[in-house]
């Protein structure tokens, strides 16, 4: 069932924003669209992916400033209003349209990707996530 395509199995639900949002109104969107990633995009290239925020960045954000101690409510406000840019994921590792979904897997496995966008050519065309994977490897319709 994974030897198949990822444009089969991906979202073509692109939820993309700008570097200089803030945290707080990306995390917003990661919670009121359900969604694990956000592809942070170029200002001039809606198509150029030049970081992806996750959830695991939140929390691994929220993690820091909680430990910190003293201070939690300004840290956090100071947080929320931080261009997501500046706390986005960089590593950005992207799939062209045809390449399998074991491929995906892999790379998901091997470097603790969450979030894949796919091109075809230049042309951002969708977005494959774990839980697309996971949707196409154990739900069969049933």
């Amino acid at each position: 069932m994974l030897n198949i395509a990822v444009e089969e199995i991906m979202s073509e639900l692109l939820v993309r924003v700008k570097e200089d949002l803030s945290v707080g109104k990306a995390a917003h969107m990661l919670l009121r669209h359900r969604i694990n990633g956000i592809l942070v995009v170029d200002k001039e290239n809606e198509d150029k992916v030049v970081g992806i925020f996750t959830t695991g960045d939140l929390l691994r954000l929220a993690d820091v400033i909680l430990a910190e101690g003293s201070g939690r409510i300004t840290a956090l406000d100071k947080l929320s209003a931080m261009p997501v840019g500046k706390v986005a994921s960089r590593d950005i590792i992207s799939l062209q349209k045809g390449a399998k979904v074991t491929k995906a897997l892999a790379i998901m496995n091997n470097k603790n990707a969450h979030t894949i966008p796919i091109y075809d050519g230049d042309n951002l065309i969708g977005v494959i996530g774990r839980h697309d994977i996971l949707n196409a490897a154990f739900y069969h319709g049933s």
